[in-house]
């Protein structure tokens, strides 16, 4: 038997759908940033407390193979991002 409260779940999981596939990359980009926060603090210290981004991702990068698969995924981003814009 479907009840009202059935019916609103179901209403719920279909905009969460919905909004899912219009914010799908900046979701994962936010929760590619979150997780590599954490780890930077703990693979990265020295960097981190010297406020610079290029440094921090260096570090990250240099060190990829000790992070999270979401961490890995936007640290590989980044690093593509960084030889696309490296003069040929």
């Amino acid at each position: 038997m479907i009840t009202a409260l059935h019916l609103r779940a179901i209403g719920c999981a279909t905009l969460l759908a919905f909004a899912g596939n219009f914010g799908t990359a900046q979701a994962a980009e936010d929760l590619g940033k979150k997780a590599c926060a954490q780890e930077a603090k703990r693979l990265c210290a020295n960097e981190m407390r010297s406020f610079s981004r290029k440094k921090v991702e260096a570090c990250m990068i240099a060190k990829i193979d000790q992070t999270s698969p979401i961490c890995h995924a936007a640290m590989l981003r980044i690093k593509a991002e960084r030889e696309a814009l490296r003069p040929k």
